[in-house]
């Protein structure tokens, strides 16, 4: 049924639409829209109408009148089928949460009475995120792909450990789950279906499942992959408006946007770096805890790191994680190629 497979996308939104600046002129191409529903995130409530706006992650708001007939369910996290919703109250639910309205759609596109109304409250979602995130974090691995046997159907990682890069065999099965990133993406929310026929040598991949007694093998439930370049350079200009850069380097364009993670070098994660033996740990644990920064920080002269995806258009490139602070960097290669790999692993953020 539609329902549910539109259902089941609501925890993806949390959040990304409630970003967007408030528009009137709103994309006629938008995804979440059709002549029969409208999905995306509630960004204000209208008490006193009994109005609700529902704004989508491409940014385009509707007006959801609700009304006696309205059928009101809370999504609990994870579940698909109707019969596992519950009734809920037309007051059960607040600015944040995610919903698919279904009604039908006004010709201009930005007015809907609902006869139904489901919702995934915020709270929910962070639950299950952060649910999430803890088991990926016990029982998954990341690395780099260093070798493919179509035959066998297994992989070789080089994974990151705390004493350094060590060799994993992860041997899928046909019950494994294939994700990939997708060209131009920031955003695992993007991340698309996939197959072993995806992957490449020198992707960057995790994967969530059970790790054999030694250690040597690694039987995955599901895998998350991704083909990133890492870039370094001096900036020779910037665009605040367009919030784009330019390096002296290389002939392309850095288009920056929300999803970008921007993070500053501190003096002692660089003398980590370029200190042979001093660089141990998980060095995405450590990139995460450096400062942020914003692109109003950034000036002309300035040297820095973007990791990206390999996209379309090879003179331009949309910022996964852009790092400053890391002059000292690019004249030590083996410092650099440790910060380019761990950045190539940040970029993979998994769910």
């Amino acid at each position: 049924m539609r329902i549910l497979r539109v259902l089941c996308t609501l925890a993806l939104l949390a959040g990304a639409a409630a970003l967007k600046a408030q528009t009137n002129n709103q994309p006629t191409n938008d995804p979440a829209i059709t002549a029969l529903s409208v999905m995306g995130v509630v960004s204000e409530l209208k008490p006193d109408t009994r109005q609700v706006i529902v704004t989508t992650a491409a940014g385009s708001q509707v007006t959801v009148t609700l009304s006696d007939r309205t059928v009101y369910m809370r999504i609990p996290p994870g579940e698909k089928t109707k019969d596992k919703f519950i009734k809920i109250a037309p007051t059960d639910f607040a600015a944040g949460d995610s919903v698919f309205a279904r009604g039908r759609m006004s010709d201009d596109r930005k007015s809907m009475p609902a006869l139904e109304f489901y919702v995934m409250s915020k709270g929910d979602i962070a639950e299950k995120k952060e649910r999430e995130r803890s088991e990926w974090s016990k029982r998954g691995i990341a690395g780099t792909v260093s070798a493919l046997n179509a035959e066998t159907k297994e992989i070789t990682v080089d994974a990151r450990t705390p004493e350094g890069p060590k060799p994993i065999v992860v041997a899928t099965t046909g019950e494994t789950k294939f994700r990939r990133y997708a060209p131009d993406s920031v955003r695992f929310s993007d991340a698309q279906p996939g197959t072993f026929a995806d992957l490449k040598v020198g992707d960057q991949l995790r994967a969530l499942g059970t790790k054999s007694a030694d250690g040597s093998r690694f039987t995955p439930e599901e895998i998350v992959t991704g083909s990133f370049q890492t870039i370094s350079g001096t900036i020779t200009e910037i665009d605040a408006e367009k919030k784009e850069i330019k390096i002296k380097e290389q002939p392309v364009t850095i288009a920056i946007t929300k999803d970008s993670s921007m993070r500053k070098l501190t003096p002692e994660m660089v003398t980590a770096l370029t200190t042979p033996g001093k660089a141990g740990g998980d060095l995405q644990e450590k990139f995460d805890q450096l400062p942020a920064f914003t692109l109003a920080e950034l000036k002309a002269g300035d040297s820095i790191i973007i990791s990206s995806t390999k996209g379309t258009d090879p003179a331009r490139v949309t910022a996964i994680a852009v790092v400053s602070g890391v002059g000292p960097l690019l004249q030590n290669k083996q410092a650099a190629r440790t910060t380019a790999v761990s950045l190539g692993a940040m970029s993979l953020g998994g769910p």
